[in-house]
């Protein structure tokens, strides 16, 4: 043991009442305090950012690939993958799913209103996780029936429209200045949240829209790709691009929705704004407590030196000491946190408007690597930090403080 922990551990233990005392467990909740805001506010971020990301996958995928178009062609031009390029792609490491989907603009006309729509033709190699998550009523579709005229709505057009489980109603498509209709039957209803989207997919089987647009079983609009690794999608994206023909190419979920992910990476800015205002009540209180210990520990100060004790060691003693506060406000600001988050994840405690924020409570994602993160920069920051305060004790001038005492 080295003599500036023994000291500042003789300190720590001492049972006395000092006017230091208070101002120490005030500092401690401060930093239990800031602690737990920063952890539930990177908690919450990083939830919200997860299930946004989610909710906007499910309805588009990570990666599509589509038709190659020159200038401004904005025909529906059928696509189709070769055996070997659809086996390229899922020999590709970050590849979870790989399906063709067949979409199709319409309207939905009934006797008290209508909807403009975009239909989502899918079959039964099509992932329909997301969608059976967010099902509120009825079930999923069954592509692999004779009858292709099964439709999943969401429950802003049901509600719109007047339509529920058992319903049958007619959308009406434009092609080739005219007007052609098919008719499907409501066999379950789904609600994400998202309004944009919630207002206009309907997922139905792709054999109807196929019909529509006088294309073969085997051509379709493009091919939803999900990966198992988010981080990694521009990377995945081109090793796609690398195993395709050249009358393809891939668009990725943050290049088809740019608006989106833009408004996503300015809520990390909000964030960074809260540690920011937190660290500096942690560091000014501290500086507070460190400069009361100096001063209320003078004369001990100047026996140190007077045996020859150098500033740097009587630093390093009051460091050690404010240390352990710290450390203590660090671990209880932890305890304090998860416990919220836990309880926050499993009840739902605190909800949220679904019309605005897109979730029905606020989500929480409890990630070690960011507790460890913050754990480790709050407490190296606020000890780098009080070196200068602590650079006071070079001031004291051992003779006054003995002779004074």
């Amino acid at each position: 043991m080295n003599f500036e922990y023994f000291i500042a551990k003789r300190l720590i233990k001492q049972k006395e009442k000092t006017y230091s005392r208070p101002i120490i467990k005030i500092a401690t909740i401060s930093i239990m305090v800031s602690v737990a805001v920063m952890l539930i506010s990177l908690s919450v971020l990083q939830g919200f950012k997860n299930e946004i990301k989610e909710k906007i996958v499910g309805f588009g995928s990570h990666v599509q690939v589509i038709p190659y178009k020159v200038g401004n062609d904005y025909q529906d031009n059928p696509i189709t993958l070769s055996n070997q390029e659809i086996q390229s792609i899922r020999d590709i490491k970050n590849i979870k799913h790989i399906s063709p989907i067949v979409t199709k603009s319409a309207a939905i006309i009934t006797d008290n209103d209508f909807q403009g729509v975009m239909l989502k033709g899918i079959n039964s190699n099509y992932d329909t996780t997301f969608f059976h998550n967010n099902l509120v009523l009825g079930r999923n579709i069954l592509t692999n029936k004779q009858s292709h005229q099964e439709a999943l709505i969401s429950k802003s057009i049901a509600d719109k429209l007047y339509l529920k489980i058992g319903s049958r109603f007619k959308v009406y498509f434009y092609l080739d200045n005219n007007y052609r209709a098919k008719n499907f039957t409501v066999v379950g209803i789904y609600d994400t949240g998202l309004g944009d989207y919630d207002d206009k997919f309907i997922i139905c089987d792709m054999k109807p829209l196929q019909e529509i647009y006088s294309w073969r079983n085997t051509d379709y609009n493009s091919y939803e790709i999900t990966l198992n690794d988010f981080s990694l999608i521009k990377q995945s994206s081109e090793q796609i691009y690398n195993t395709i023909a050249q009358d393809k190419t891939v668009s990725t979920i943050t290049e088809m929705e740019p608006n989106l992910f833009s408004w996503l990476n300015l809520l990390d800015s909000n964030v960074v704004m809260i540690i920011v205002i937190m660290m500096l009540v942690s560091i000014v209180t501290l500086s507070s407590v460190i400069l009361i210990m100096i001063f209320e520990k003078k004369t001990m100060i100047g026996v140190l030196k007077s045996f020859g004790s150098t500033n740097k060691t009587i630093i390093k003693i009051f460091l050690y000491r404010v240390g352990y506060v710290i450390l203590k406000g660090l671990v209880y600001g932890n305890i304090f946190a998860i416990i919220l988050e836990i309880l926050q994840k499993q009840f739902k405690i605190i909800s949220l408007d679904k019309t605005s924020y897109y979730l029905k409570s606020v989500p929480i994602e409890i990630n070690i690597f960011s507790i460890v993160l913050v754990d480790i920069g709050a407490f190296v920051l606020c000890l780098i930090c009080l070196i200068i305060p602590a650079k006071s004790i070079s001031k004291i001038n051992p003779i006054k403080n003995l002779r004074f005492d």
